[in-house]
């Protein structure tokens, strides 16, 4: 199973996504767009997971997610990645408090216990992606980008829990379909 954990966003944050996606699309050259149904703040991408690991991962998960209480963020701003190079990814920016940090250090200790599988180098950029240019943009296009994605996406969302989601790949695009959701604490850790 391909599987990450992710926060989803609310109905809300999507239909400020809907509405700004529809503005990018007009503005930019032809790319993959994001479904905003579909699209999420990835926590920790897992890749290719045994299924028998399951249970464990659960219970990792859930007492991860369980030792923290519920926080807001915000869709603001956005960037590409590779940083100063062709745009091979586009996104919307996270701001957060430093629990979001905190969390996604859980999540992937969580996931280290469960799996034995030591997570990806890089440091963790807190982000939703909203489209993978082919070919990559260059600047000129990310520049036009970056003045279209300024200021916020709409209000704060509160996370109250996240969700493990399996990634099935097709010719439409991936599908994600939720495998289980941990409910943050309401009282805190």
């Amino acid at each position: 199973m391909r599987l990450f954990v992710a926060l989803e966003l609310s109905d809300e944050a999507r239909a400020v996504m809907r509405r700004r996606l529809g503005k990018l699309r007009s503005a930019l050259p032809r790319s993959r767009w994001v479904d905003p149904d579909q699209a999420h703040l990835t926590l920790l991408f897992l890749g290719n997971t045994e299924p028998q690991l399951l249970p464990r991962l659960d219970a990792e998960l859930a007492a991860a997610f369980a030792s923290h209480a519920p926080f807001a963020i915000r869709l603001h701003g956005g960037g590409t990645f590779p940083h100063g190079r062709p745009a091979h990814v586009a996104w919307v920016g996270v701001k957060a408090p430093p629990e979001l940090a905190a969390l996604q250090r859980s999540v992937v200790l969580a996931c280290q216990a469960a799996t034995g599988v030591d997570p990806e180098g890089r440091p963790y950029h807190a982000h939703v992606t909203l489209t993978r240019p082919n070919p990559p943009w260059r600047r000129q296009v990310v520049e036009r980008f970056l003045q279209e994605v300024q200021g916020s996406w709409g209000e704060e969302l509160v996370v109250r829990q996240g969700v493990l989601l399996e990634s099935r790949l097709s010719p439409r695009g991936a599908q994600y379909l939720p495998q289980a959701r941990f409910p943050l604490s309401e009282v805190g850790a």
